[in-house]
């Protein structure tokens, strides 16, 4: 009829207000969700960039059964049968929770083997490999706030995935950390962020009118203490060729330590700075011929501050190294 008033459905007529599944539930709540462990977890996966899922079964998720109090007095089958119902329950944990982190858009997974995809069909062994996760742009976000990191300090996530590239070299960076933080400082008590930091490519600027600048791959901050982290893999000369000149800037460990020097030493540089530890780790070294080719390097290049060069295969080598010296400097 016209002139006629719509009617206005009142309250519980019409339709159903949609529910809202748990899939759907806000990112509010799903921080509400986030257990210490996870937390944890993500801000580890922040800090190393990559990490596989048999290692976040480890490091997270995993009982140990020794902890039981039946283990000791228990037969040695009944012992595996322990560890294997442990390390299975732990896999599930690891994959229902990360797959609800996967669900709410903090984490990216990548599983796919492309040599094998490059192959023909029937060639293929398989196509599928180890479960890699990485943090989305909601997943890093989530994090800086947790730990507060300064706005130009945040992490590009451009830049997170074209690492990617050097998977491989992060990774194994990644494991000198959580050696750093699950061998070596939380057995001491240790607090990250208190006692000590841990900044991957963090760069070191020198005398500004020259603009000198090194970029370790990490530096480690142990109390007052500072470790610039040299992971070497043993791609590169310890010495310069005697047929090039020094002008050209070939790379080499010696060219590295020399730029090291500059940047550490000149009169402006800061207390820390200039005490800081250049560590290198090679954990592929299969020798002593190139961990002491590069302490041979360093006495060249520091002469008589050569202690600030640590070498060794693990970073317990380099810190076990910097005790002793410390005790011989205190003794």
């Amino acid at each position: 009829m016209k002139g006629e008033l719509e009617h206005v459905p009142t309250s519980g007529e019409g339709k159903k207000r949609k529910v809202r599944t748990p899939g759907e539930s806000s990112f509010g709540s799903v921080v509400d969700r986030l257990s210490s462990r996870d937390w944890r977890f993500l801000i580890d996966l922040y800090i190393c960039r990559c990490m596989p899922i048999s290692v976040a079964v480890e490091h997270y998720f995993w009982s140990n059964p020794v902890d039981d109090p039946n283990y000791a007095r228990s037969s040695r089958d009944k012992q595996e049968e322990m560890h294997a119902k442990s390390l299975k329950s732990a896999k599930l944990r690891t994959q229902r929770k990360l797959f609800d982190l996967y669900a709410k858009g903090v984490l990216e997974k990548s599983n796919a083997l492309p040599d094998e995809l490059d192959k023909a069909p029937k060639l293929r062994t398989r196509v599928k490999g180890e479960t890699w996760y990485y943090l989305t742009t909601r997943g890093l976000r989530l994090v800086e706030m947790r730990i507060g990191v300064l706005e130009e300090s945040k992490l590009s996530k451009l830049e997170l995935d074209l690492e990617r590239a050097k998977k491989e070299h992060f990774w194994e960076l990644a494991k000198v950390y959580l050696e750093l933080k699950y061998n070596q400082l939380e057995q001491i008590g240790a607090k990250q962020f208190i006692d000590w930091d841990w900044y991957p490519s963090l760069s070191i600027l020198g005398n500004k009118d020259f603009y000198i600048e090194v970029r370790p791959d990490a530096v480690f901050r142990l109390d007052e203490q500072v470790f610039y982290i040299e992971l070497d893999r043993s791609t590169e000369p310890v010495q310069r060729s005697p047929f090039v000149s020094a002008r050209n800037q070939q790379v080499s460990i010696e060219n590295k330590l020399q730029r090291y020097k500059q940047v550490m030493h000149y009169k402006d540089a800061p207390l820390i700075q200039k005490n800081g530890i250049i560590a290198f780790i090679v954990p592929e070294a299969r020798y002593e011929a190139r961990l002491n080719n590069i302490r041979a390097a360093a006495k060249t290049v520091f002469k008589g501050f050569d202690t600030q060069v640590f070498v060794g295969r693990t970073i317990g080598d380099v810190l076990s190294q910097r005790f002793a010296a410390a005790g011989r400097k205190d003794g």
